[in-house]
């Protein structure tokens, strides 16, 4: 299995990234009453930075008539007909991926040959099942890819049971894109509360930043979220309590929709200061260092056109 694992990614780390434009299709296939197939497969669209997107497909003239069972790290996504394909988004790293015709009932894509490789941030990769029943998938270059999928149907009889696939977001790249980096800044005291929770008000302060970001139309590259502390108190203890207003920020980013693959947290502890000196009563000076203690939110965005 070891030799078949570093073989396939071998084979993977060659291909090109095929960057094209518009395809109607769904990340995952949908359940219908009325056939096996959807639309004919026209281009494939491009991704961004946050993921990599799988083209996986069978020729049309296939000589094995049952069914290829594809799984996504151990999970199915479809099950591929003479003539299908489905394409689905993952996020950019290790994954095992395979095609199996006819396993049942023991479905040994679940658990024997489990074929992996590094999949790219940002690339297309095409991927033909083997008619002569290895599991192993088959890259293709886009030349050949586009003249065989031209012949092809979206394959969309089954509900993708595979967690780790995910809907493609595609844009539509302005001619000249314009990128740019937008700072945000999250104020701990009111963003958290005395346990490190989130309070009402960073959860607003959170949807905010990504409301603003929705209106122009940007494309999330990369998300820098650094935690602030003030002066007071020991510097291990500001380092950690730093690393969990900045862990809070991430996770409130993440579960408003922004891959977690490109979203980091690190903290600075206290010692980036932008109020300095502060005199009087413990009390006095906690009020005259709190705009130390914050949560800096740097994005990386490329402003692309609304789809």
């Amino acid at each position: 299995m070891r030799s078949a694992v570093m073989a396939w990614g071998r084979c993977l780390s060659v291909l090109p990234v095929f960057l094209l434009a518009g395809i109607p299709a769904s990340g995952a296939a949908l359940a219908v009453a009325d056939g096996a197939f959807g639309g004919h497969f026209t281009e494939s669209a491009r991704v961004g930075e946050d993921q990599a997107q799988v083209i996986y497909y069978r020729a049309a003239d296939a000589l094995a008539a049952g069914a290829a069972n594809v799984y996504l790290d151990q999970e199915l996504v479809t099950a591929l007909k003479p003539g299908g394909y489905t394409v689905f988004c993952l996020t950019p790293g290790r994954h095992t991926l395979g095609a199996y015709l006819d396993d049942a009932p023991d479905y040994s894509g679940k658990t024997r040959e489990l074929y992996a490789a590094a999949f790219k941030a940002g690339a297309t990769y095409y991927l033909k099942v083997r008619e002569e029943g290895l599991n192993q998938p088959m890259p293709v270059n886009k030349t050949t890819a586009e003249a065989e999928l031209g012949d092809t149907r979206e394959q969309i009889h089954l509900l993708s049971r595979a967690s780790r696939a995910e809907p493609c977001r595609y844009y539509d790249f302005l001619d000249d894109p314009t990128f740019s980096v937008r700072d945000f800044t999250v104020l701990a005291d009111t963003a958290f509360n005395a346990r490190g929770g989130m309070t009402n008000d960073g959860s607003r302060a959170v949807a905010a930043i990504l409301a603003g970001l929705e209106q122009v139309n940007a494309q999330i590259i990369r998300v820098e979220v650094e935690g602030h502390t003030d002066p007071m108190g020991a510097g291990a203890n500001n380092q950690a309590q730093a690393q969990r207003w900045a862990d809070g920020v991430r996770r409130a980013l993440i579960e408003r929709g922004v891959p977690q693959s490109v979203v980091v947290a690190t903290s600075a502890g206290s010692r980036n200061l932008v109020q300095h000196s502060c005199y009087g009563s413990h009390v006095e000076q906690q009020v005259c260092y709190a705009p130390n203690r914050r949560v800096m939110v740097r994005v990386q965005v490329r402003t692309v056109k609304a789809r």
